[in-house]
């Protein structure tokens, strides 16, 4: 049998979908969309006297910038939602949820629900009134309305291929029955895209989907129905090629022995060619929760560094998020700053307190998440697997202090002549698209078909590489 046919074997016994892309085990570095992180299986062959480290992003100094002010807004504005820079009309647009203790309590409708914001500078925010959600006799307020009882926690994208659904954008919401899709043409008024349920159970998180382009398919992270354990706090996934047939949801993500024993969920965005999520994690014995950097090429198959460092992390004690915080699915890019919106509590998960809400900022330099660098005093270095030369540039993402030298080899790891390190004109600057090239040369004058990169780090970091035509 050949190894082909033994994958597809394996695959039909374990009950997986095999409609999805075949997994690639090619040694090449595959064409994709760059850039190509440092910290990607797919893209990296193997590393020496280095370490990965997770950057967490940093609070704006005006936090929070979204605080409950209407009457309407229960417990506070949390991050139960999305936040979008939409390109037509270059506004933030912002889905954000609400709680009412006394509505929940009493089994009363829309005890839970969603309210839209808008911004122009994503710093400054206005609640419009919408019209569209009786609120105690009023429409005068900034809530959508989905469902027939309540919206809990909503995720918004932009839709990627109007021609297969309508409306500019696209939402899941959790809603009594399961989870629905809707569309919008403007963000503020959403119909079901159908009546039956993406998901015919309850899942009590911040569900989001995601669309990958490279295999046309919609990836859904949800819950599972079914655990060995108490509650179903773990992240679960299901794949759908039309976004209204999934077939069942399979457990994905499981706290390992060195983790908190639950994940509340997982919000997850893509750049260039690898998903990234901020992996809730959740400590029962004491109701916090912070989020962890994870990463995968494929949407199924999940890493984390080994250390377990906290990406998203909460406040101090006293502050207004000192208790959660919980990072909406995708960032915003603006230039060469990821703005990363999230929602805070000031007291911990089960707390009988009123624990009120409020929305902040938190940024991270572009595509600086999660890099390598040296782990003593020495260089480290770091290889590439193979790739197509095809006369391309070479660029960094890169912090440098001391330098960073590249070198080209063979598949028999001979430095490829005229690319060796000495050869290499030391990238001694830091910046976000740092040419490298030997005497003056571009790798585009490279000869060969086929080439390795091994970068040398001397008190530098590297977080991705791009080949530029």
């Amino acid at each position: 049998m050949s190894v082909s046919a033994l994958l597809v074997a394996v695959v039909a016994v374990l009950g997986a979908d095999t409609s999805a892309a075949p997994i690639d085990v090619s040694y090449r570095i595959a064409a994709a969309k760059g850039p190509y992180f440092f910290c990607d299986d797919r893209v990296v062959e193997d590393r020496w006297l280095l370490e990965r480290f997770v950057v967490p992003p940093v609070r704006h100094p005006k936090n929070p910038l979204i605080v409950r002010d209407k009457p309407w807004e229960g417990t506070g504005p949390h991050m139960g939602g999305s936040v979008i820079l939409d390109p037509q009309d270059h506004t933030y647009k912002m889905w954000y949820s609400v709680w009412n203790r006394h509505a929940y309590e009493n089994k009363l409708p829309f005890s839970y629900n969603v309210c839209y914001a808008e911004s122009d500078d994503g710093i400054a925010w206005r609640k419009p009134d919408l019209g569209v959600f009786d609120c105690e006799g009023s429409t005068v307020n900034n809530c959508i309305k989905l469902g027939t009882d309540k919206t809990q926690n909503i995720d918004v994208c932009l839709n990627p291929k109007p021609s297969a659904y309508p409306g500019r954008f696209l939402a899941l919401h959790n809603q009594k029955g399961g989870l629905f899709f809707s569309s919008s043409d403007d963000g503020k008024t959403f119909k079901w895209l159908w009546d039956t349920p993406a998901l015919s159970y309850h899942s009590d998180t911040h569900n989001n989907v995601v669309y990958d382009e490279v295999r046309d398919r919609w990836l859904l992270f949800c819950r599972p129905r079914a655990y060995a354990g108490y509650h179903k706090r773990r992240v679960s996934l299901t794949v759908s090629n039309d976004l209204q047939h999934w077939p069942h949801e399979r457990t994905i993500l499981v706290p390992s022995e060195t983790d908190t024993p639950e994940f509340y969920g997982m919000t997850v965005f893509r750049r260039g060619d690898l998903f990234f999520g901020a992996l809730q994690l959740y400590d029962k014995s004491t109701g916090y929760m912070q989020a962890e950097l994870a990463w995968s090429g494929d949407g199924e198959h999940w890493s984390q560094v080994a250390t377990h460092p906290i990406f998203v992390s909460r406040g101090p004690d006293g502050a207004w998020d000192a208790g959660m915080a919980m990072v909406a699915e995708s960032p915003v890019v603006v230039g060469d700053e990821m703005r990363f919106y999230y929602g805070g509590f000031p007291l911990p998960h089960d707390t009988r307190e009123e624990n009120v809400a409020a929305i902040g900022l938190m940024t991270s330099e572009r595509d600086r998440l999660v890099g390598v660098r040296p782990n003593s005093s020495e260089p480290g270095t770091i290889m590439t697997r193979p790739f197509e030369v095809k006369r391309r540039g070479l660029t960094l993402n890169a912090k440098v202090q001391g330098e960073v030298r590249a070198e080209l080899r063979t598949d028999n790891n001979k430095a490829i002549a005229g690319y060796s390190f000495d050869d290499c004109d030391p990238v001694t600057a830091s910046g976000f698209a740092v040419p490298v090239t030997w005497k003056g040369q571009p790798l585009a004058e490279c000869a060969e078909s086929e080439a390795r990169i091994v970068f040398r780090l001397t008190r530098a970091e590297l977080f991705t590489f791009d080949l530029v035509e």
